[in-house]
């Protein structure tokens, strides 16, 4: 039974309170139509806070009959569903399904064919069920399955009408395309819709009216990386001088937790093509306390709240549940998988290639960044390379306004606010209020705090042969990283032991830590003094030993020689922003000038104590091999 609008203010009298009735947001309508829908909610307030309808019209220029118009769209319809409510006051919206009532046009009396396809399919249900099989085999991939295509598609719809023996004088035999738009058009929209539901999670019976576990927190995590469309700039003070660069694009990694939509964390990495190092610090930004960077660019702020589960007050550990990658390399190395799988207890989940949408959240996080700080500056590169939004010619030849610092606020400050923005699809509530509910309320993954704190993703572990030539009467040492460390520790177990267990950070392996396989501490290693000058990482040092091997510059000092090779090629943006990187690893972040003229001292290698007289070393006295 359809009701009008009095009727169902007499079925349901809690909705003569408009403050009661569904909040619409701004954001979800369209700019054109939020005068009208503005005016409507201030006509439909007035009119159920008791105002007569002639006075409500005559103050806005418009017709009792429209304002009755109006109450019904919001309040009419079927006894047994739902009123559109607040929804029907956007212009143009439909709230009511349209339906064929009239009979379907004939030869001998034609009703017009609005909804005529409609009312044909109700009519004929065996041929509905016949279209959905054809199409529900072609999304199953059903060996029998043929290709789609409207005009095939229609072929098929034309023989179904001969085999329930259609009468050939009604709808569709009446029109001259026999339905080919129609039919064309359920074809895309019913494929839609049936897709939908292929992918939706399968819900036991018994499990009906619960929650399904993959979105509860920390249960299923999307990772990936994405390349910003933006070109920035730096000055870099190196030997008194301050040296203008235009860095190529950086590249951005985001964590975000799939059942709650909150972001876990977050690495800008200073390269397009990030490797295992900045996965490991991607993880270790997640794990860590967050702290807000000190804003120096004008204007921008927090908001208010707005931060990573990392930096709330609850201190609640994070951890892994099913991890969703792509097939990129860097998520397939060794030290990724043992943090994950090993430490962890995480369950890697790395999907089919060229089929981003299985992680549609990270990439709605990317599009979220784009549109709201990438694609904003006028150094964009925009999406594609006839964007008609990059950067002009002209700017390209210039040094970009944006700066690395801004570019690194502008991101803490987006993806923090993400945390804390009402989400429609989370029943307008926050991300990170749910992830918080969700950790006081559900069963979630628990780590305890002891195991939790000894997750260091960017501490890592080696097992390396000890080394010692006791003719040579030379010092213990162990190769690691394309050098030579020795230390005091060495000498006590080289006659004992064979292998030694290593500690090492990732950011600077100067020095690491030795450990016999029994525990025993056996204190810190150190890197020969051509490899002390400057705090540098594994991935530095590795592509210091690959342009050494290559002969682009010699291997006497190679810090300082490597900065120098990039400082040579500065023109270019991708060196420019290697630059950069090895620049703030030189610096370990602190904002000082970098010295390269002086030469680091060089002293002899650490020698173990033996009664026997030791030389001290030479440039003829090194083994030499035949």
């Amino acid at each position: 039974m359809s009701l009008n609008w009095r009727a169902r203010l007499e079925q349901q009298p809690s909705l003569w309170q408009f403050d009661r009735w569904p909040v619409i947001t701004a954001d979800c309508v369209p700019t054109g139509r939020r005068k009208i829908f503005y005016r409507n909610q201030k006509i439909i307030a007035k009119v159920l806070s008791g105002s007569p309808l002639k006075a409500v019209a005559k103050e806005h220029q418009i017709t009792q009959a429209r304002i009755t118009q109006l109450l019904d769209r919001c309040l009419g319809g079927e006894e047994d569903e739902s009123p559109p409510l607040t929804y029907g006051l956007i212009p143009y919206a439909v709230v009511i399904t349209k339906q064929r009532h009239a009979p379907l046009p004939s030869m001998r009396s034609s009703q017009g064919s609005a909804c005529a396809f409609q009312g044909l399919l109700q009519s004929a249900p065996v041929l509905r069920e016949k279209l959905d099989e054809l199409i529900l085999a072609k999304l199953k991939d059903a060996a029998y399955a043929q290709r789609l295509e409207p005009q095939w598609f229609h072929g098929e719809f034309k023989r179904l009408l001969g085999e329930i023996h259609w009468p050939a004088d009604r709808y569709p035999y009446t029109s001259p395309s026999l339905a080919y738009e129609s039919v064309r058009r359920y074809l895309h929209t019913r494929s839609s819709t049936l897709q939908a539901t292929l992918r939706r999670p399968c819900v036991s019976s018994q499990a009906s009216g619960t929650q399904s576990d993959h979105y509860r927190a920390l249960n299923t995590i999307q990772i990936d990386e994405h390349v910003l469309d933006l070109h920035n700039r730096v000055h870099l003070q190196l030997n008194e001088e301050l040296i203008p660069l235009r860095l190529a694009r950086a590249s951005v990694m985001v964590a975000i937790d799939v059942g709650t939509s909150c972001v876990l964390g977050y690495h800008m990495a200073l390269t397009q093509h990030p490797n295992q190092q900045d996965m490991l610090t991607l993880f270790d930004n997640c794990l860590k306390p967050w702290q807000p960077l000190p804003l120096t660019t004008p204007g921008f702020s927090y908001a208010e709240g707005a931060c990573f589960p990392s930096g709330s007050s609850e201190d609640f550990p994070l951890s892994f549940g099913n991890i969703q990658l792509d097939n990129a390399l860097v998520h397939l190395s060794r030290s990724v998988i043992d943090l994950l799988c090993t430490q962890q207890g995480a369950t890697v989940s790395f999907g089919f290639p060229g089929q981003p949408t299985t992680r549609h959240l990270v990439e709605s996080v990317f599009d979220y960044i784009c549109s709201h700080a990438s694609h904003r500056f006028a150094a964009t590169t925009g999406s594609h390379p006839n964007d008609p939004i990059k950067e002009s010619r002209k700017n390209r030849k210039r040094i970009p306004t944006v700066s690395v610092r801004t570019l690194e606020e502008a991101l803490s400050i987006l993806l923090t606010e993400y945390n804390v923005t009402p989400r429609a699809h989370l029943g307008h509530a926050t991300p990170l209020a749910l992830f918080r509910h969700h950790c006081r309320h559900h069963f979630v993954r628990y780590t305890p705090m002891d195991q939790y704190s000894r997750w260091q993703p960017l501490i890592g572990e080696k097992v390396v042969p000890v080394h010692w030539r006791k003719d040579e009467h030379r010092a213990p040492y162990i190769n690691f990283f394309y050098d030579r460390y020795q230390g005091e520790g060495l000498s006590e177990v080289a006659h004992r032991e064979r292998n030694i267990l290593l500690r090492f950070d990732r950011r600077d392996i100067r020095f690491v830590h030795a450990y016999s396989l029994r525990g025993d501490d056996l204190g810190p290693l150190r890197a020969s003094r051509s490899w002390q000058r400057f705090p540098h990482g594994v991935s530095t040092r590795q592509l210091i030993h690959r342009l050494c091997r290559e002969q682009k510059f010699q291997a006497r000092d190679p810090l300082a020689n490597y900065f120098r090779y990039l400082l040579e090629h500065k023109g270019q943006p991708k060196s420019a922003l290697q630059l950069l990187r090895v620049y703030q690893e030189y610096t370990q972040g602190k904002e000082a000038a970098l010295v390269l003229d002086p030469p680091a001292p060089f002293f002899g290698p650490i020698l173990p104590p033996t009664e026997a007289p030791v030389l001290p070393w030479r440039p003829d006295l090194a083994n030499h091999r035949e």
